[in-house]
């Protein structure tokens, strides 16, 4: 059983990582809760029934030496802490975004490589069943060779952008770095070797001058594709969705219902036939509903379509030896925040 370490007492923490792991019983046990808040530290160890509490990681880490460290920090705490985990002897999964800049990132790497620790990264919809699944289905090649990929992802303007004081506005580039992360790793999945990134924003809401836009737009030019992106901040809606298309091909992936579409409107001549229209429509309905149930179902007897979920039990896979590799190494944190690097800067310019 793994002795598990968790630093951080925020949303994060309580709604996905505690509770996850406490169900885990048998495979993993939280020895240690760390939070330099100790009132939230209190609250949350009385909630969960989490007996050893610390302010000091340090002695955390020499008191309980876990196996395995879980960062719930802000970005910017993640490198010191990392590093000092793994000089202490244990694995470190982190939350996205790995780091601020990819210089720290790479020192994470640096030393997962020196102490010979395990370094994963908590991109939690690469776990995403549904992407997963239109990922396998692209890369088997079943619907051809793939040409490019659209990505939406809409956030409700009362989760960031009207509280001035939520700490996404203090990121390098504000909101933007805390959702676009998402949208590079999942882009990356299929994408090779980025080289080039365009971006756009517009400012919605002159009121909120906290907020450097609430509407950003970015491609992601690679060798073999395109993928484009829209973040909406303005709304009070959610959305998540991906469009993938290829030569034979094109696959619709809702990731909050964890549902994907085969779309295909055969065109054979210079315009699509109503027919193919129909049989496109009719296809969907079938698809999404035989998918609905049974993702109903699974609902509502487990939790194994939680992306955490998922994705800590890969994690601990990985660090047991179970499989060679985690979907989200520590190199792929180092990438994502070399491209949100990019992305950061043209929209510093912008803004200016």
């Amino acid at each position: 059983m793994f002795k598990v370490a968790i630093v951080g007492c925020g949303l994060i923490s309580t709604l996905k990582y505690i509770p996850i792991f406490k169900r885990l019983k048998g495979r993993a046990k939280i020895v240690g809760l760390c939070d330099l808040n100790e009132r939230a530290l209190e609250q949350v160890s009385t909630k969960f029934r989490i007996a050893d509490t610390y302010k000091d990681f340090k002695q955390m880490l020499l008191q309980k030496q876990p196996d395995i460290v879980v960062v719930c920090t802000p970005p910017s705490t993640h490198k010191g802490i990392v590093i000092e985990c793994m000089e202490h002897g244990a694995h470190v999964l982190v939350e996205k975004p790995m780091a601020l800049t990819s210089a720290d990132c790479e020192q994470m790497v640096e030393a997962s490589r020196r102490f010979n620790k395990k370094l994963g990264v908590m991109h939690n919809q690469m776990f995403n069943p549904a992407f997963e699944k239109a990922c396998n289905t692209v890369k088997s090649g079943k619907i051809g060779r793939f040409l490019g990929m659209r990505i939406l992802l809409a956030t409700s303007i009362h989760d960031m952008v009207d509280d001035k004081n939520h700490w996404a506005h203090r990121l390098p580039g504000g909101i933007i770095s805390e959702t676009a992360p998402h949208a590079v790793y999942l882009s990356l999945a299929l994408l090779d070797k980025v080289k080039e990134v365009h971006v756009s924003c517009k400012k919605l809401f002159p009121s909120f001058d906290w907020s450097i836009a609430e509407d950003y737009r970015f491609d992601l030019i690679a060798d073999n594709a395109i993928s484009s992106v829209a973040l909406i901040y303005g709304t009070n809606q959610a959305g998540a969705d991906i469009d993938i298309f290829c030569t034979k091909g094109h696959l619709k992936v809702d990731l909050q219902t964890r549902n994907v579409v085969s779309q295909n409107r055969f065109q054979g001549s210079s315009y699509i036939e109503d027919k193919e229209v129909a049989r496109s429509v009719l296809t969907n309905v079938f698809q999404t509903s035989l998918s609905f149930i049974s993702n109903g179902i699974k609902y509502l007897f487990s939790k194994n379509l939680d992306c955490h979920y998922i994705g800590i039990n890969r994690f601990l896979d990985y660090v047991s030896g179970a499989t060679d590799t985690y979907p989200a190494p520590g190199e792929q944190g180092k990438e994502v925040e070399s491209i949100m690097e990019k992305i950061v800067k043209q929209v510093n310019k912008l803004r200016t």
